[in-house]
């Protein structure tokens, strides 16, 4: 089944735990990092209902000022080419300051804006729009012509053409949504509470030190704040409370037995909560090794292309792939183990930042034996693979399994890696690819 691609977009949002983060969270009545529901302010002249309707649309995206608008991920590129954009593109930054924050409103709704707009906010907006623009999807037709209805100028048609949404460049404006459109007395019923938060908003000075990355997993669905990319090269991950599940990635060189290791682990855990993932790889189902889904190119891009992996990569001329299942079952807080791959470990960081890297190693001479024996490569395949195994070094804090010996021996040391890992944890084995 194809899935819906998620989107992303980029944003400036305030510290969280800062004054201005809580405001946000409690008027929007929505904490973005861990997607939970929270009480709303308590205002005079509105009822919690009435509050709930017109603050519903800012919820879904919850308090920030758009700098790259929302946008689907262009054929071939994966969340983590996002994450390494973003990340380059904040290092090449310099923090400036916010300054006072003023109650604007603009067209129908109310939004927080700068007093005066600070010299650099401009230029942070267009870097932005255009170094992450070989990223982005192109927008359908039905966006297209919704966009249209609002009535654009020639600029912004320009605009909508060449970047897929009219109201970036030089018709971009720093503002914080707060509402959605409002009658007028809707919005005099909520200008006197909201000046009397702006005042207490602004006894805390913001900086604009990052740039942070919002996902929507699928259509009308919130947001989500899943990164922070300090311009001093600082990252910040974020994942929602429930999910609780952690990846170990274990990896190793070609001929380590890490296809064999990975059946013995299953086979002495079925029945357990367990969940362990198969890969999709563009190689044949009776090609030997692990018992994968075997899939063409062609099915293998449309499945890229609609966001259906978690992660995925090429190597010696196969396409390998981990399918967005595996999210859901952390999400479920089940254990899981995948067969990742060595060369992919630092796109896995990007996207799984909290996991524990388990590296299955052997000796030179086990490894050419192991290769000579499995008939899959020539003589030429296999000395490139045992120069490959030299190329990875072994991240700080990773955990050994030496795999020279009988497959019982490590079999066991691997288990007992999953048995003394908290509930919740994710397992990961590199294939020899």
């Amino acid at each position: 089944m194809i899935g819906v691609a998620a989107r992303y977009a980029v944003y400036y949002a305030p510290p969280p735990g800062s004054r201005c983060w809580r405001f946000g969270c409690q008027w929007l009545g929505r904490d973005p990092i861990s997607g939970d529901a929270l009480e709303q302010f308590r205002l005079p002249k509105v009822s919690a209902e009435r509050l709930i309707g017109l603050t519903a649309m800012p919820r879904i995206y919850g308090l920030h000022a758009t700098l790259k608008p929302p946008f689907a991920l262009a054929a071939g590129a994966s969340p983590e080419d996002l994450y390494r954009s973003a990340a380059a593109l904040a290092r090449s930054q310099q923090p400036f300051a916010l300054g006072k924050l003023k109650l604007r409103q603009i067209g129908g709704f109310l939004a927080l804006v700068p007093a005066e707009e600070p010299h650099g906010c401009s230029a942070l907006a267009r870097a932005c729009v255009e170094r992450l623009d070989p990223l982005r999807a192109p927008p359908g037709e039905n966006e297209l012509a919704r966009r249209r209805t609002a009535g654009l100028t020639p600029r912004q048609e320009e605009l909508l053409e060449r970047w897929g949404y009219p109201y970036v460049m030089d018709e971009w404006h720093f503002h914080m949504t707060l509402t959605r459109d409002l009658g007028a007395a809707d919005c005099a019923d909520l200008r006197p509470p909201l000046l009397a938060q702006v005042r207490r908003l602004n006894a805390e000075a913001l900086l604009v030190d990052a740039i942070c990355v919002f996902e929507q997993p699928s259509p009308g669905t919130p947001f989500r704040l899943t990164h922070r990319f300090g311009f001093d090269g600082v990252t910040s991950a974020y994942r929602s409370a429930t999910a609780r599940g952690r990846l170990f990635y274990v990896v190793g060189a070609s001929g380590a037995g890490k296809d064999s290791l990975l059946a013995y682990a299953r086979e002495r855990l079925a029945g357990s909560s367990i969940a362990f993932a198969h890969r999709y790889i563009t190689r044949g189902q009776n090609a030997g090794g692990e018992n994968h889904v075997a899939l063409s190119e062609q099915e293998f891009e449309v499945r890229a292309r609609h966001g259906d992996f978690a992660m995925h990569w090429t190597s010696n001329g196969h396409r390998y792939g981990i399918g967005t299942e595996i999210d859901h079952w952390l999400s479920r807080g089940r254990d899981v183990v995948v067969n990742g791959s060595r060369e992919y470990m630092d796109g896995a960081r990007l996207r799984y930042p909290e996991m524990v890297v388990i590296w299955v190693r052997a000796s030179a001479a086990t490894l050419s034996a192991r290769l000579s024996a499995r008939g899959r490569e020539d003589a030429g395949m296999i000395a490139s693979r045992l120069s490959r195994a030299q190329r990875y070094a072994p991240p700080a804090g990773a955990i050994f399994i030496d795999n020279d010996g009988a497959l019982e021996q490590a079999g066991e040391c691997l288990l007992r890696e999953i048995s003394a890992a908290t509930k919740g944890a994710a397992f990961a084995l590199e294939s020899a690819a």
